[in-house]
């Protein structure tokens, strides 16, 4: 069953109060970017979350505290506006997301760490951009006692790692607001799955664990239940009148979702013994190749394509080793000269030494299209495993482009398996016929492991358009850039094809939204640059990308919001196309005089007439005149 809701409940921004007879005397449910839930004893007021603040321009009862869920923006942004409204009010946050609350201004400083070489995702960027005075850090099984009421802090980890659910009981009814551990009615509903991004045991970092946090999800979810509550207050979504059929419908919609991933998952290969293999086999690994007599493995990813004269066009170049490698081979005349050098990716361990090869070798840089800006503007995206010094392309091709070259042809391919940003390379030779894949293929299995690389689901998009293309041009052998040869199976493509056909119905089922990559695409709001450099007094450009993902056009718009001293952008607004970035530009300028060096600018976006919040920031660095 699809739970695509109406036009106006299509995004897990959208909250929808319960209808006020449901609820019970003494608490409401405030819909805005989050549901704001609202407790009111004696004539006064506290509330689980805040969203923008809405509620501070409100007349009304004094708010005594805020007690905040998890450290996501769009729960706290306005935070900072109801303390200026309401000096009195206090707040309470989850201990172990302190110091996103308390020090955000610190968090951001020094960012840099997390944002080159990603390969961690927890905690998520979507955080608050300035600090906020933190009353009391709660731990589960904490209990603050207010106005008679008690109300006890839950552990309910998986959206993020500190997460809390806070439980009461007025009016008769046992309530929790739950967050994001869960969306609202209808059942079996999750806000979003990338957050779910976290390595499983055994792992060196977040980077392969898709759905690593699902287990905790399952947990908190049984946590929850077994506090017996009547009424579940999720962050997004109605409230949920019926938490054992919501909770009964998330899990299984979960483990099936899994379960489909984890046939195919290539992190499995690298990291064996950390999933029962009983619970989803990958499939059987085909028998082994090897390399055809003019292709060598140099070291880690680098890959060399020998011509008959001894020169070289390389695939990739990403670890110190190919360079003492390669000066070694031209220094024993083994190889002549390094033409050219091919990036199947945009990741670290694919080009960090790609700039040291173009100027000891003079090796000129070939890519598809698709390619080209992320490697020339690194810093203007947030991705993983992101190397952030710009690489220049010299020979940008088109999809299906060939060259000749010293007797080989070489054909380009936009290849969006591991990431968007992802190409492939046919060689031909003497009649056969080889397609380097990057990162996307194993032996048999896909890297599709991080949904911060922004693998898509459908028709002619991620790893189907590989599929596709693979039943297509048909390869003799795949070329993997850490496995080397990898041959090739037309039926493992065919059953690959079935179990993403079932894929994208099984991820429909988890998320409201009328496609799954909404759910799925952490990045479909994004400013661009992310990050960027002005001098003080500087114009500051920047724009904000939206990925409409879809099948029908939506209206989008969107406010820049900048900090103080900066100058006012007005709204933008835009129809995005269906499966389309649509784009909005704004221009404001840095403040003259320097306070501070790092300045997050924020945009705050409706979609499909839907608040979204502050969804996406970019970074503005202001240096020293």
């Amino acid at each position: 069953m699809n739970h695509a809701l109406s036009r106006r409940e299509f995004l897990a921004g959208l909250a929808v109060a319960a209808a006020p007879a449901s609820l019970p005397a003494g608490l409401r449910v405030f819909p805005e970017v989050v549901n704001v839930g609202v407790l009111e004893r004696h004539g006064r007021r506290l509330l689980v979350d805040c969203g923008e603040g809405d509620l501070a321009a409100q007349s009304g009862a004094p708010i005594d505290w805020v007690l905040f869920t998890h450290h996501h923006r769009d729960q706290w942004s306005g935070a900072r506006r109801i303390h200026a409204v309401s000096p009195h009010t206090k707040f309470a946050v989850p201990a172990a997301e302190r110091r996103f609350f308390a020090e955000a201004e610190q968090f951001w400083d020094t960012a840099d760490s997390i944002l080159d070489h990603r390969y961690d995702f927890r905690p998520h960027l979507f955080t608050g951009t300035r600090s906020i005075p933190v009353a009391r850090a709660l731990a589960g099984g904490e209990v603050l006692e207010w106005e008679g009421l008690r109300i006890e802090a839950l552990a309910t980890p998986g959206h993020t790692g500190g997460s809390l659910s806070y439980l009461t009981e007025i009016g008769g009814k046992r309530v929790a607001f739950t967050g994001d551990l869960l969306y609202g009615a209808p059942s079996g509903l999750l806000p979003d799955f990338y957050s779910l991004q976290k390595r499983f045991p055994g792992m060196r970092g977040d980077y392969w664990g898709f759905g690593g946090a699902v287990d905790d999800v399952l947990a908190s979810l049984d946590c929850v239940l077994a506090a017996r509550p009547d009424l579940l207050v999720p962050s997004h979504g109605k409230v949920v009148a019926d938490p054992g059929t919501a909770i009964a419908g998330l899990q299984q919609n979960l483990r099936a979702a899994m379960d489909n991933f984890l046939h195919l998952a290539a992190w499995r290969i690298y990291f064996p013994g950390i999933f029962p293999a009983a619970r989803a086999p990958l499939l059987p690994p085909l028998a082994p190749a090897e390399y055809p007599k003019w292709i060598r493995h140099i070291a880690s990813t680098t890959k060399a394509i020998v011509a008959g004269d001894g020169s070289v066009f390389l695939s990739d170049c990403g670890h110190p080793a190919a360079i003492s490698t390669l000066d070694k081979l031209l220094a024993s005349g083994e190889f002549r000269s390094i033409d050219g050098l091919w990036i199947t990716h945009y990741h670290d361990d694919h080009t960090e030494q790609v700039n040291v090869a173009k100027r000891k070798y003079g090796a000129r840089v070939h890519v598809e299209r698709h390619l080209v800006d992320i490697l020339e503007n690194p810093t203007a995206y947030q991705m993983p495993c992101l190397f952030p010094e710009s690489i220049r392309v010299e020979r940008p091709m088109d999809h299906g482009e060939s060259i000749e070259w010293k007797g080989f042809r070489l054909t380009a391919y936009y290849f969006p398996g591991q990431t968007l940003y992802h190409d492939g390379l046919l060689v031909e030779r003497d009649g056969l016929r080889v397609l380097f894949t990057g990162d996307s293929f194993a032996n048999f299995g896909i890297d599709d492991y991080c949904s911060q690389n922004r693998c898509f689901l459908g028709p002619n998009m991620g790893y189907e358009k590989c599929f596709d293309l693979l039943l297509d041009i048909k390869p003799d052998l795949l070329i993997a850039a850490h496995w080397g040869p990898v041959p090739i199976s037309p039926d493992y493509i065919r059953r690959a094809q079935d179990l993403f056909a079932e894929r994208e119905k099984l991820f429909a089922r988890l998320f409201p939204y009328d496609n799954p990559n909404f759910g799925l695409d952490p990045c479909w709001i994004r400013a661009y640059p992310y990050r960027q450099r002005a001098l003080p007094g500087d114009r500051v450009s920047l724009e904000a990308r939206i990925f409409n993902h879809s099948s029908r056009p939506k209206p989008a718009s969107v406010e820049l919001r900048v900090p103080e001293g900066w100058a006012p952008a007005g709204p933008a607004r835009a129809t995005i196309p269906p499966r389309t970035e649509g784009r909005l530009r704004f221009e404001t300028a840095a403040p003259a005089s320097l306070s501070r060096r790092r300045h997050l600018l924020t945009l705050a976006v409706t979609f499909d007439d839907i608040r979204c919040g502050e969804f996406a920031e970019a970074i503005v660095d202001i240096l020293a005149a």
